[in-house]
């Protein structure tokens, strides 16, 4: 339980997944980024590519900005963290296939 702030066992657990997404979000950005230079990519490429997984960059700064303020994730915390790690991944499975 490392979490900022736990009220009861159900919000530490919510705060792990919250958490557990995010660090897949990250995972997936670091993908993406690691594909992009060693395709050497171009700033168009990367401009496109920066709009493909927008939700997931922005669920890892939500996550970031909440940790840092030690603030517990919540139910908007958490359903913001899973649906960008779920965009990414279903990005990098779609992107993959093409």
């Amino acid at each position: 339980m490392s979490a900022g702030v736990c009220e009861s066992k159900w919000q530490c657990q919510v705060n792990g997944l919250a958490g557990t997404a995010m660090v897949l979000s990250v995972a997936v950005l670091a993908w993406v980024l690691f594909e992009a230079v060693e395709a050497g990519a171009g700033a168009a490429a990367a401009a496109s590519l920066g709009l493909l997984y927008a939700p997931t960059f922005l669920s890892v700064l939500y996550g970031a900005l909440r940790r840092v303020g030690r603030q517990p994730a919540g139910w908007l915390g958490f359903g913001v963290a899973v649906g960008g790690a779920a965009w990414g991944v279903v990005m990098l499975n779609t992107i993959g296939s093409l």
